[in-house]
């Protein structure tokens, strides 16, 4: 599969189906969605321009007392790395729940945790991967939202959606979307995994 550039409008590349061993899902059920890519920089200009744009326009907050002799741009995603690092600006961008606020606005479900790892990395090239966990509130809904992103002739694709709560999350949250409004790289999608994460069994005494 081509690589997908994010600067210009290509017609769009199939996804990858989700790997999953999910049923239909339940409400107050957590799934996770784990999404890999492999990433590669080309325009270093175009990636770090608009990360230190995000950066700029980002709210600081200020906890505690500041310390003087603390380096004012310090940390993994500070003003400084951000502007020498594709890799920082690349982090800094990433935002993994892009494509998910419309299901979490209609009450589809809430978001429990989001893990980023970059830590595969090398050159101009990274292998990138995401986890968002969720916790399902109205499944109904969650289903309705996929279902209007299939034409209504799609019948295969309307009893997938019926049938497994990934191939709903499928349709209703592209998973690749996070990459698509970052510029100034091309991305070749690799694998799209949801799991069913058990409750805990209660603490004994």
């Amino acid at each position: 599969m081509a690589d997908q550039p994010a600067l210009f409008d290509l017609p769009e590349v199939d996804r990858p189906a989700p790997r999953s061993r999910t049923d239909r899902g339940r409400a107050r059920q957590r799934y996770a969605r784990t999404v890999l890519a492999d990433v590669r920089v080309q325009s270093r200009t175009a990636l770090h321009a608009k990360a230190l744009r995000s950066f700029d326009k980002s709210l600081t907050v200020v906890i505690g007392d500041i310390d003087p002799d603390e380096p004012e741009d310090d940390g993994p995603y500070s003003r400084q790395n951000i502007a020498a690092d594709w890799i920082a600006a690349l982090g800094w961008l990433l935002d993994p729940t892009l494509g998910l606020w419309p299901l979490i606005e209609a009450g589809a479900l809430r978001l429990l945790a989001v893990h980023t790892d970059l830590t595969d990395c090398s050159g101009d090239r990274c292998r990138l991967a995401w986890t968002v966990t969720i916790k399902l509130d109205d499944v109904a809904v969650f289903r309705d939202i996929a279902a209007a992103a299939v034409p209504d002739s799609d019948t295969d694709a309307r009893s997938e959606i019926d049938q497994s709560l990934a191939a709903a999350w499928q349709r209703a949250a592209d998973p690749y979307e996070p990459l698509r409004a970052i510029p100034g790289i091309t991305w070749t999608p690799v694998q799209v995994s949801v799991e069913h994460q058990p409750a805990r069994p209660a603490r004994t005494v």
